[in-house]
């Protein structure tokens, strides 16, 4: 019986499309390992407004990774959200990341299309950390290089990966009509505001981290494109479970432990021992990232870094990271270029700048009809 609804669904969602019935408008659905994230965005000509925005916390321990542990619990909660959002549409862009995923440029001959397409699986099946028939395989052609060839983009996730986090968002009818990577996602965000608000010829590289609750994204963007990925399964959650270790506290304990502070904005010193040691654990894992870009591209031409996620907001990690990196450190903020509905507050818009950048940038999508 399910799989005969599984068919009639999908007959009818061919049917809405043929006849145009579809709207080109999407919700982006960022599932985190302690949020759930999902934001509307308007495009209207070149330019884009954020019409809704809403964040709902996950049980504890509801994913590990890209493991999904409490998949009833996590579905009960998107359903909630998306009927209490009042969102204008069930179509869904949903954001995929993690070990069981991977975002890549690759230099290629060239050719037709038939052709480009036989070397990026051919390509793509050395650099795969899964079989190529295990996963869904995407490319998006950037143009041609100076060595003659072309540059593609190539995105993939493991089949079985797809099919849980997909489960989790259509439990309540919503559909997924688009997939993206999280790191592609945050790329596409970021490369619009670099589109409005720096000249035409300027190309330099630029560092991009998206520092959260249990995963860092490092992206280096050059020439309005992201050449190199690289997740660090590590974030701001690894205070949080390093508190209760060392201090036997329960996890709501040592999140309050973590943000509580006196009267003159100071933690206490234990805790702030704790913050700094997971603070430079997860920077050296991003100087060493980096230092993999330099090597492979000797490319020294970095415009700036720029860094969102809601754990830039641990003490003294953007000092920290700004030292070992020996650069300026500028806080991504998207509403610098993107335009947002009257009813979101100013404090709104800052808790969404530091949290909401995934979301946003799968919201930024549209359906082809």
């Amino acid at each position: 019986m399910a799989n005969s609804n599984i068919e009639v669904k999908d007959i009818l969602e061919r049917f809405r499309e043929l006849f145009g019935l579809i709207s080109p408008k999407i919700i982006g659905v960022d599932i985190g390992q302690s949020s759930v994230k999902i934001a509307e965005i308007e495009k209207k000509g070149d330019s884009f407004k954020l019409v809704k925005f809403l964040k709902k916390d996950l049980p504890e321990g509801s994913i590990v990774e890209d493991e999904v542990q409490k998949p009833d619990e996590i579905k009960q909660i998107i359903s909630a959200a998306i009927k209490k959002g009042g969102f204008s549409t069930s179509q869904v862009c949903l954001g995929l990341y993690g070990p069981n995923t991977i975002a890549r440029k690759l230099q290629l001959a060239g050719g037709s299309e038939e052709e480009l397409e036989d070397q990026v699986f051919w390509e793509a099946e050395q650099y795969l950390p899964f079989p190529l028939e295990d996963s869904n395989l995407d490319h998006h052609l950037v143009g041609e290089n100076i060595g003659g060839g072309v540059d593609v983009i190539v995105a993939a996730i493991k089949k079985d990966v797809m099919t849980k986090f997909k489960g989790l968002v259509e439990a309540d009818g919503s559909v997924v009509k688009v997939a993206d990577l999280s790191s592609i996602a945050i790329s596409n965000l970021f490369i619009e505001h670099i589109n409005q608000t720096q000249d035409e010829d300027d190309n330099r590289s630029r560092m991009l981290i998206d520092f959260g609750s249990q995963k860092t994204i490092f992206i280096m963007i050059k020439n309005r494109m992201p050449i190199f990925v690289k997740e660090v399964m590590m974030g701001g959650m690894v205070v949080t479970e390093e508190i209760q270790r060392q201090l036997g506290v329960n996890f709501a304990e040592a999140e309050d432990l973590k943000i509580t502070t006196d009267g003159q904005g100071n933690l206490p010193e234990e805790i702030v021992s704790i913050i700094n040691s997971i603070n430079q654990t997860i920077i050296a894992e991003i100087r060493k990232a980096y230092d993999i870009y330099i090597s492979a591209t000797s490319d020294d031409d970095l415009a700036g870094c720029y860094v969102t996620g809601g754990s830039i907001r641990l003490p003294k990690f953007l000092d920290s990271l700004s030292k070992n990196l020996n650069v300026d450190i500028t806080v991504f903020n998207p509403f610098e270029t993107i335009e947002y509905a009257s009813s979101f507050t100013e404090e709104d818009l800052s808790e969404i700048a530091y949290i909401g950048a995934v979301s946003l940038g799968l919201a930024m999508r549209s359906v082809e009809v």
